[in-house]
């Protein structure tokens, strides 16, 4: 016990240490972590110096890790930041405490699928490592979609329509929830109404649901936001109840990436690069219709048509 109190504590100090000497942006954990790699929680449990984890390591981006397939640290008993659970895939920041590895939650280590920023930062430094929805797989969604757009989050089917009692992951059953929408721009194809519905595929460890819930993720898909959208037309499951005015529906075109963050650098470049034709117009589902040419200096030039 004695051993594990001390542990604990020489934690808590580097914490607040690390906390005082910056902040937790990226560049500052990777900066403070002796060992980055990515991989997937296989086991966890209580042993004599704390909680033992051990990883199926799939990508080692930092320090001396070993090349044995899998990885031990210790975590703290309990942590004022979220718990690390069984089975997820996580991107993990770790000190060395004497010849121990050590992973508190607190000091950066997330889930997978919220880690895009964390991995883009670390791309700068080390190009074979990369976010999951990078230009080039944003790019090949852009080429496979029906329909790219921008839209405005105006809510989702657990907080405007009428949620499941409960809700599996996919893989036990089609699963998917909507998010609802108001359409800004149309770069790709054709959207038949100015307010859409859209169904995502709920899939374990996924971007789009960003969490330890099978619900869309409340951060990327909060209320206001605006996302770059890859779209079929049609609908999985056509008899689905949906608020008004929420009626014309469409499928994420992938369960990862199908919904960005619109002002990302990535999204922008793709938005860009589709404007990049005459043809390509900005398009606004507002009282008038604003068509806007952009130009290569990224300067608008606008018509206004009223309706």
């Amino acid at each position: 016990m004695r051993r594990i109190y001390l542990l604990a504590l020489l934690v808590s100090l580097m914490r607040s240490k690390a906390l005082a000497e910056g902040g937790d942006d990226p560049a500052s954990l990777y900066a403070r972590a002796d060992i980055v790699f990515t991989g997937r929680l296989e086991k966890l449990s209580l042993s004599p110096s704390g909680l033992n984890v051990r990883f199926e390591v799939a990508q080692r981006i930092k320090g001396k890790t070993g090349a044995n397939k899998y990885l031990r640290a210790l975590l703290p008993i309990e942590s004022d930041c979220h718990a690390l659970e069984e089975n997820h895939t996580y991107l993990v920041y770790g000190r060395r405490i004497g010849n121990q590895l050590w992973i508190d939650p607190c000091e950066g280590s997330k889930l997978m699928s919220l880690a895009e920023r964390d991995l883009r930062y670390i791309h700068s430094v080390d190009p074979e490592v990369s976010e999951q929805c990078n230009r080039s797989r944003l790019a090949q969604i852009a080429r496979d979609s029906q329909i790219v757009v921008t839209a405005e989050v105006m809510g989702t089917e657990d907080t405007l329509g009428s949620p499941p009692f409960f809700r599996p992951w996919c893989g036990l059953a089609f699963t998917t929830e909507d998010a609802y929408y108001r359409v800004i721009e149309v770069f790709k194809g054709e959207v038949s109404a100015p307010n859409i519905a859209v169904e995502n595929v709920i899939c374990w460890d996924t971007v789009t649901v960003g969490g330890y819930s099978p619900t869309l993720s409340p951060e990327l898909f909060k209320q206001g936001n605006v996302l770059l959208l890859f779209l079929n037309a049609g609908s999985h499951q056509p008899d689905r109840q949906r608020p008004l005015p929420f009626l014309s529906a469409y499928e994420d075109t992938d369960e990862n990436c199908g919904a960005v963050e619109a002002n990302d650098q990535v999204a922008l470049s793709i938005a860009e690069a589709m404007r990049a034709t005459p043809e390509n117009y900005k398009r606004r589902w507002l009282d008038e219709d604003i068509d806007c040419l952009i130009g290569a200096d990224g300067e608008a030039s606008c018509a206004v048509s009223k309706n």
